[in-house]
């Protein structure tokens, strides 16, 4: 097989993990788990699952963003060993990723804008230390605070950072 065939079924592959990666609820079902174990992926334990859907990014639907990463390297690494650009196929993972990251966010309405900036004003950092400044470095992929300035990847969706 060339490039350009190879390319089409790991795009293919890709496709169809994805597809059923948002087809699942939040964090995951019984469908995902059998994928993982099939491709021989480990999944995250149901408190590590749990911890994910609580303080990452936010999820309305689908498998984790980590979980999802991890499916797509195991499907598409071993396409990427007969090519002789394989920086196409890892590219397209990738962007398979980020567009899911879209995908299953919560939408963010007006209400919802309000109703976080309300929740939050009593314990903002601004508010507690009286500084105008309060920031945090955020994943560029999926938003989730970074938590941890000695890691190179972000701990929901292994972004590296």
């Amino acid at each position: 097989m060339d490039d350009a065939q190879i390319l089409e079924q790991g795009k293919q592959a890709i496709a169809s993990v994805v597809h059923l990666a948002l087809s699942c609820p939040a964090g995951g079902d019984a469908r995902w788990d059998a994928l993982l174990v099939g491709l021989g992926v480990e999944k995250l334990a149901a408190d590590e699952r749990a911890r994910h859907l609580r303080e990452g990014p936010g999820q309305s639907r689908g498998a984790l963003l980590l979980e999802l990463r991890w499916t797509l390297a195991r499907v598409v690494e071993p396409l990427c060993e007969h090519m002789d650009d394989p920086h196409v196929l890892r590219t397209a993972a990738e962007q398979a990723v980020r567009d899911y990251v879209s995908a299953v966010k919560p939408k963010v309405t007006t209400s919802s804008i309000f109703a976080n900036a309300f929740a939050g004003i009593a314990t903002s950092p601004g508010r507690i230390s009286g500084s105008a400044e309060a920031a945090a470095d955020r994943c560029g992929c999926c938003g989730a605070p970074r938590q941890d300035r000695s890691s190179n990847s972000c701990r929901y969706c292994g972004e590296t950072l």
